[in-house]
């Protein structure tokens, strides 16, 4: 057994060097270089701008009269995700947090 071993992690060592390699190239990661620092300034100051002109008009939104009815519902409706928070904490205690 330990003589088949030998060919396996010679195999496996050859194809993690060859991804290390690969990875090591030039445009081949995912991480892409940083931009210059006045653009990304540029585009912030812009956001910040754009953010306090439509903010707002966010706040005093209406639903369309179709919608109206539904109001209730629509309040609600960003308090879900914690409810099912609790709801997975709640399954975890009946199973014993195994």
């Amino acid at each position: 057994m330990a003589a088949r071993r030998a060919p396996l992690m010679t195999l496996l060592l050859l194809a993690a060097c060859a991804c290390g390699l690969w990875c090591s190239l030039p445009g081949t990661s995912f991480v892409q270089p940083p931009m210059a620092r006045s653009v990304i300034q540029e585009d912030v100051a812009k956001l910040a701008a754009a953010g306090a002109l439509f903010v707002p008009q966010a706040a005093g939104a209406r639903l369309p009269d179709e919608f109206v009815a539904f109001a209730p519902i629509v309040d609600v409706l960003p308090i879900l995700p914690i409810f099912f928070l609790l709801l997975a904490f709640l399954w975890q205690a009946s199973v014993g947090f195994r």
